[in-house]
C-alpha cells in the first residue's frame, strides 16, 4: 500500500474554547489526520502576511516536514497547482450553459476570500472562449464575479492581480474577475459603515444570520463565514436592479465553497454572542 501522506496546518492561535472542544471543519480535519501547527500572530504575520495575504511560494525559513518530498500550499490554494480544478470548473460551466443558457448572458458568482477560485476560472474560461472563437463557434457571455468576504474589493483586487502575475499573467484588470460591491446608498451601522457595507470577515452578524435564515427556507444550505455573507450582497445588488451592476441583465449561476461542515461550531459562536435564541437548536453537521 501506498504510504499515508502527511497534512501539516499552519494557523494562528485557536479560541480557547476550540482547543478544548474541537468541532465543525476543525473536528473533522483532526479526525482525518491533519497535523495541526499553532503559531503567534507575530509568527504567523511574518511568514505568510503581507500586503497580498502573502507568496505562492514557501516562506524560505520554514522546513519542509520531508525535504524534496513536500508540497506547499498557501492560504486559499491561492497557487499555479489549483489550474487543473479550474479548469474542470470552467467545462462544466461552459457545458452546462451551452445546453440550457439559450443564449442568454451568465453572472458565475463565487464567495472570495483569497479569490483564487474566481480568478483561476476567469483565466480557464478566457482560454477556453478563445478557443471557440478560433473555431468559430458560437460566441456565449458568460463573466466571472467574485463577492469578496475577506476585506474589501480594493483587497480582492490586489490579492488577484499578484495570483494571476504568479500564474503568468500580466495582472490587466481587463482580464480579471469583476468585483460584486454593496451599494453605497444603505445604511449599514457604524462597524459595516467603516468598512464601506462589506462584513467583518468571522464576525457573527444579525444580518448573516436572518441572511442564512432566508436561503435555508429556499432550501439553500450556506455556510457562515463565505456562503451568508456572499448572498448578502447578492440579494442586495439583485433586488435594487441597478444597470451598473455587474450582474444586471444576467441569469446568475452560484458557485457553494462548501464548508457546511463548520456550521455547528459558527452557530455555537452565535449563540455565545447571544444572537441565537435558547430555544432554537444548533444545527449539526
Amino acid at each position: 500500500d501506498e504510504p499515508q501522506k502527511r497534512f501539516i496546518y499552519y494557523t494562528k492561535p485557536l479560541p480557547r474554547y476550540l482547543r478544548k472542544n474541537p468541532n465543525g471543519n476543525l473536528l473533522r480535519a483532526l479526525a482525518l489526520g491533519m497535523e495541526i501547527r499553532t503559531l503567534s500572530h507575530d509568527e504567523y504575520s511574518r511568514l505568510f502576511g503581507g500586503l497580498h495575504g502573502g507568496s505562492s511560494l514557501a516562506p524560505a525559513d520554514l522546513d519542509p516536514p520531508v525535504p524534496g518530498k513536500s508540497l506547499w500550499v498557501p492560504q486559499g490554494g491561492a497557487c499555479g497547482i489549483a489550474k487543473h480544478g479550474s479548469d474542470v470548473l470552467a467545462n462544466e460551466v461552459i457545458d452546462y450553459w451551452t445546453l440550457h443558457g439559450k443564449g442568454m448572458p451568465l453572472a458565475v458568482c463565487l464567495p472570495g476570500g483569497t479569490c483564487t477560485t474566481a480568478l483561476l476560472m476567469q483565466r480557464s474560461l478566457n482560454a477556453i472562449m478563445d478557443q471557440r472563437r478560433k473555431e468559430k463557434e458560437r460566441a456565449m457571455d458568460i463573466r466571472v464575479v467574485v463577492i469578496p468576504c475577506v476585506g474589501d474589493d480594493e483587497y480582492a483586487m490586489r490579492q488577484m492581480i499578484s495570483l494571476d502575475k504568479a500564474v503568468g499573467g500580466t495582472g490587466r484588470k481587463e482580464d480579471l474577475p469583476w468585483i460584486l460591491k454593496p451599494r453605497v446608498d444603505v445604511e449599514y451601522g457604524s462597524a459595516r459603515r467603516r468598512s464601506r457595507g462589506y462584513f467583518t470577515f468571522g464576525q457573527p452578524s444579525k444580518a448573516l444570520l436572518e441572511t442564512y435564515d432566508e436561503m435555508n427556507s429556499e432550501n439553500v444550505s450556506l455556510d457562515l463565514l463565505y456562503g451568508a455573507p456572499a448572498w448578502s450582497l447578492l440579494l442586495q445588488q439583485w433586488r435594487s436592479q441597478e444597470s451598473d451592476c455587474p450582474i444586471a441583465g444576467r441569469q446568475l449561476m452560484y458557485i457553494h465553497s462548501g464548508g457546511l461542515e463548520g456550521v455547528a461550531s459558527q452557530l455555537t459562536r452565535y449563540k455565545h454572542k447571544n444572537l441565537l435564541p435558547d430555544a432554537r437548536a444548533v444545527q449539526t453537521s
